[in-house]
């Protein structure tokens, strides 16, 4: 699970760099800080930014409300087929989205990563300790590579970010089988 963790933390960065950069200056997953750009762009009379943090926080919020009592390969399968979305519409804007084109995009990118954190589930309500957190150390990690990457190769967008899921898909369907245990050959004794 640790390693699916680490791959999912990478694309969510990866992603996050991509609407940062791309579409309109927001989080695609981070809801808090989203939240602060509503608020400055509110006060700075900002109305797109503000449209665009709104959506954000709304559809990944109601993605991961209603993804909740999914089984989590079925989140990572709808994440894959978002990002494989994604993909086509960031071809469709010819690698540079603008204007009323980053708003479905944008609302695609909140899906997948609110799918993503679905599949991981909440790891503070899971009783995890401070090395399970250790995988969002790659979130910046994965945004870097947006970064690097687009600045070089825009036609590849959010296509490291499908790979890195589906190779989470299939590191999390690896897991070994759990195996019963044996029938206990001891027997009880009789009572008479």
């Amino acid at each position: 699970m640790r390693r699916t963790q680490w791959l999912l933390a990478l694309a969510a960065g990866y992603v996050d760099g991509i609407c940062l950069l791309f579409l309109g200056g927001v989080f695609g997953s981070v809801v808090a800080g989203n939240l602060v750009v509503l608020g400055v762009s509110a006060v700075q009379r900002l109305p797109e930014t503000a449209l665009r943090a709104a959506l954000s926080v709304a559809v990944y919020g109601g993605t991961t409300l209603l993804a909740r009592r999914v089984a989590p390969s079925r989140c990572l399968v709808g994440a894959l087929l978002a990002l494989c979305t994604l993909c086509g519409g960031w071809m469709v804007a010819q690698h540079d989205p603008r204007g009323i084109t980053q708003l479905p995009l944008l609302a695609l990118a909140a899906i997948a990563t609110g799918l993503q954190h679905a599949a991981v589930r909440d790891p503070v309500e899971a009783g995890w300790t401070t090395s399970h957190l250790l995988p969002l150390a790659c979130i910046p990690v994965g945004a870097v590579g947006a970064g690097l990457l687009l600045e070089r190769v825009p036609w590849a967008g959010p296509l490291p970010a499908v790979l890195l899921v589906a190779i989470a898909l299939v590191v999390g369907s690896l897991r070994p089988q759990a195996v019963p245990a044996p029938p206990s050959r001891h027997r009880e004794p009789a009572h008479l």
